[in-house]
């Protein structure tokens, strides 16, 4: 059907219609470019001004290769021409379909026609919606918007309700734990290293009175014990004999709901520590426990005097380690001993505090050890950073060595105060040393109170019976000075102090 017969057929249509269906029903004007293959449908406006109408059909004119027939500036002023026709007319683009429906998208701009169909408008649109399909599109957007926002209003809500019962919960809980006022029951031997920490944990409160025991959180990575699993291990042995309760000063972050919903749980190393039955009631525990470790007969006290001992052995292991560690790499910037060289390392301090050396002896070989490497890498600069800190490990054992060999005196060193030890470990050291007192065979021997065993007629301390216990060998006996460790200065003074280095 060509142009004229078209547009006889639209003026027939038109005469058929009364007057009042035309002027409500006037049909718009559409054109197609080019007539042999038609890539644009252009629909202009019925109520569209001639002037309208003219920049609108030459606005969405192209060629035969799909691109525009004319630029915008050649038809008026580009900002009035672009919005002229967008206001009166709009087009479809023939090759390009809807990616959700396949009909053909309608555009109102040339930018969007070419973003749409490319240069010569016949790219096929995967990405594009026509407008019935993007008006769907926005509105399941909406409605999913409107969902979420009320799932997470509903869930806020709910989180609402759970952190108000949490609080609730929480204070209940807190008063209960601030009901206790003694322990339930005798102590519970059956965990010795439990009752070790709470002679250390005692100590802590005696030094700060008026404050909660800090959570393990608080206290950084050492903790007590320098084993954070073993640290909770032996707080939650504590909590459950009841020597120990939740402080509440315990922040809100430590309580959850349990898993059933009905109670609540309490995160051990965020919860802050109470002393059950007040501190003076605790230092009377604190000295049966301490003379249980001591003196107690039997197998069990035994095996409870040997775990404590290979854990105060550790702790200083760990301690000269660390404060070995920090001199290479705080004071020189070399890396840590290496993880290879380790066990070696550990093996090396304990033949230090095996032939008596102390801990602030070992803190001086460990501080000239790292020198003397630190030395012998500027001599060799070939030799990089981890050579030297692997290199003191060899000077440790060569200074300790050397030292036993030749007898020398050795001045004991502070740790300098960026130094961290495991919080109980001083208190550790103290006790340890008293149960090497009660066991020393020269101090046995020294002592005139007791037999060659270590052992004098007394009362039972539980029965009041006459009975032999081990004697503590108190320092008002006749104990020679040299075996109080009073025979010679510490030699402090002697040499400079690593912790002013």
């Amino acid at each position: 059907m060509g142009k004229r017969e078209r547009r006889r057929k639209r003026e027939r249509s038109r005469k058929n219609l009364s007057p009042q269906r035309r002027a409500v029903a006037p049909e718009p004007i559409v054109r197609e470019f080019p007539l042999e293959a038609p890539r644009l449908r252009v629909v202009i406006k019925h109520d569209a001004p001639e002037d309208a109408r003219r920049i609108s059909a030459l606005y969405w004119e192209i060629k035969d290769d799909g691109t525009w027939a004319r630029t915008v500036g050649s038809i008026g002023v580009a900002g009035d021409i672009g919005a002229v026709a967008t206001a009166h007319s709009h087009a479809t683009l023939l090759n390009c379909p809807c990616a959700n429906c396949s009909e053909p998208i309608t555009v109102t701009n040339r930018s969007w026609a070419n973003k749409v169909g490319g240069k010569y408008l016949d790219v096929e649109a995967p990405a594009y919606l026509c407008g019935e399909c993007a008006k769907i599109r926005q509105q399941e957007e909406t409605e999913r918007q409107e969902r979420a926002a009320e799932q997470k209003r509903v869930e806020r809500e709910r989180e609402r309700q759970q952190a108000e019962r949490l609080r609730r919960l929480v204070a209940h809980a807190l008063a209960d734990e601030e009901a206790k006022a003694a322990p339930a029951g005798s102590l519970p031997t059956e965990s010795p290293l439990a009752l070790a920490l709470y002679v250390a944990l005692i100590s802590y409160a005696a030094r700060n009175p008026g404050k909660p025991l800090p959570s393990l959180a608080s206290i950084g990575p050492l903790g007590w014990t320098g084993d954070a699993d073993q640290d909770r291990e032996l707080l939650s042995d504590l909590y459950d004999a009841k020597l120990l309760a939740l402080a509440p000063e315990s922040p809100p972050q430590a309580f959850t709901l349990s898993q059933d919903g009905d109670g609540i749980a309490f995160v051990s190393t965020e919860v802050a520590w109470r002393v059950v039955g007040g501190l003076t009631a605790a230092q009377e525990r604190v000295t049966k426990i301490e003379d249980d470790l001591r003196t107690r007969p039997g197998p069990e006290p035994a095996e409870a005097r040997e775990a404590f001992a290979v854990l105060v052995d550790r702790l200083e292991v760990l301690d000269i380690s660390g404060y070995l560690d920090n001199l290479l790499t705080k004071k020189y910037g070399y890396p840590a001993v290496p993880e290879a060289r380790r066990e070696e390392l550990a093996d090396v301090i304990r033949k230090g505090f095996a032939h008596g050396y102390t801990s602030g002896q070992m803190i001086c070989f460990a501080w000239r050890a790292a020198d003397s490497a630190a030395a012998w890498k500027e001599r060799n600069p070939r030799m990089g950073p981890p050579e030297a800190a692997s290199a003191s490990v060899t000077s440790l054992n060569g200074k300790i060595d050397k030292a036993i060999e030749l007898h020398h005196a050795i001045p004991e060193y502070e740790a300098p105060r960026w130094h961290a030890s495991p919080l109980a470990l001083a208190c550790f050291r103290r006790l340890h040393a008293e149960i090497r007192w009660v066991y020393n065979r020269e101090v046995i021997g020294a002592c005139t109170r007791c037999d060659q065993q270590g052992l004098r007629e007394t009362v039972h301390p539980e029965t009041g019976a006459d009975t032999v216990w081990r004697c503590t060998h108190p320092v008002e006996a006749e104990i020679p000075a040299q075996l109080r460790g009073e025979e010679e200065p510490s030699g402090r003074d002697d040499a400079p102090d690593p912790a002013d280095a």
